[in-house]
């Protein structure tokens, strides 16, 4: 996608540019309702060489040192997810097309050694109560 529209975006969701380069670093003040504190949510973004722009969801961080509320940690997985739907709405639905179902697991033993795998995986909100911001982007 390129800049601008990354850009675009970007500001129609409350994010404020606050750097830009090849990197561009964006902003969004979530505020703790109990505290009324503000916890900066900083997002990144990198233009390649080809001109397209690229969200960096995996480098998203809170400018703040301190412990981050739950609720604070909520809202900024919100905006996350409200994020992923923009930027990749669109690809999905294009990439759907043609897609065998059930073929992520081929037989039942795949599919019980898959489901194994999924009982040992930690919910969001267990990853939240350890102070850690789920990966909004799932394939």
């Amino acid at each position: 996608m390129d800049k601008d529209t990354v850009y675009r975006k970007l500001a129609e969701l409350g994010l404020e540019r606050i750097e830009y380069s090849e990197r561009a670093m964006y902003k969004l003040n979530l505020v703790d309702e109990a505290t009324q504190a503000t916890y900066p949510l900083i997002l990144t973004t990198h233009t390649c060489d080809q001109g397209d722009t690229i969200v960096k969801f995996e480098e998203v961080d809170f400018g703040y040192g301190d412990a981050i509320p739950r609720s604070v940690r909520k809202a900024a997985l919100d905006k996350l997810f409200e994020l992923e739907q923009l930027f990749f709405s669109d690809t999905r639905r294009k990439g759907l097309e043609g897609v065998q179902s059930g073929t992520m697991a081929p037989n039942e033993q795949e599919m019980r050694k898959l489901g194994n795998e999924m009982k040992r995986m930690k919910t969001n909100t267990e990853l939240m109560d350890e102070d850690i911001v789920p990966d909004p982007i799932q394939y």
